[in-house]
């Protein structure tokens, strides 16, 4: 998993930590209160990537809290074991790897290309004497008379605006919040919301798999970055007196 995150001369401390991590539950007086204990091994390669907690806890059936304490634990063990992996896994907010940078390159190339393509074959008898029809991807073959489109096949044929679809996907792997997407694109978040179903569905079955789990690492960061700064400065005013308490004699 952390292969296609982290960059390439981390891949042997990577390695080194996971292996050294039973021994650290054994031994660390940190995880005596994380039942089950075994569990961390499993959430350790996860935190290699710097997946967020709501994503960890989902995948183990914990609560986000439950997830974070266990996430804190393994950083600790990382930052005193392996700090160079840790800053490198801290950096992760801040650069796309290498990696990922090919899956979005490769992957906004493979929409290109679907979207422009002018000759399909047939769903229905697989022949190439086909022409498209309309400003949507549509296709009718001259051979059986059959229209359809290649779009269904990826769940795409049921998301409007196809010309949006590229500048919405460099907006999601730039970890944009929907709103702000919205405003953009000029679609209601309620689209946006849909699109990123589909696209994250997308990406993982034309096995993208380290593009998903960027963005939804980028995603969970901007969320978080935004509620910060939302709170950041927030007076609270002094509670003001009750009206009915009692006069000063």
């Amino acid at each position: 998993m952390y292969h296609a995150i982290l960059p390439e001369e981390q891949h042997s401390a990577a390695k080194r930590f996971l292996q050294r991590v039973p021994s650290l539950i054994a031994t660390s007086s940190l995880c005596r209160r994380l039942k089950p204990v075994a569990l961390l091994i499993d959430i350790a390669p996860m935190t290699l990537i710097a997946l967020p907690h709501s994503l960890i806890a989902n995948k183990f059936h914990l609560s986000p809290r439950a997830a974070q304490r266990r996430d804190n634990v393994i950083r600790q063990w990382l930052a005193q074991y392996e700090p160079d992996l840790y800053q490198a896994i801290l950096n992760l907010t801040q650069t796309m790897p290498v990696e990922v940078s090919r899956q979005a390159q490769a992957f906004k190339l493979w929409l290109t290309k679907l979207l422009g393509t002018s000759v399909m074959p047939c769903d229905y008898c697989g022949s190439l004497s086909t022409v498209r029809i309309g400003h949507r991807l549509n296709f009718r073959c001259r051979t059986c008379r059959r229209t359809f489109n290649p779009l269904k096949k990826y769940y795409l044929d049921k998301l409007s605006h196809c010309e949006l679809w590229l500048p919405f996907v460099d907006l999601l792997l730039q970890g944009e919040t929907f709103k702000t997407i919205s405003q953009q694109l000029g679609i209601n978040t309620d689209t946006v919301a849909k699109w990123q179903r589909y696209f994250l569905e997308i990406m993982e079955l034309q096995g993208f798999l380290a593009l998903a789990n960027y963005y939804q690492i980028k995603r969970c960061q901007r969320y978080r970055q935004t509620w910060l700064d939302m709170h950041t400065g927030d007076t609270f005013l002094p509670a003001s007196k009750s009206h009915f308490s009692s006069k000063s004699s």
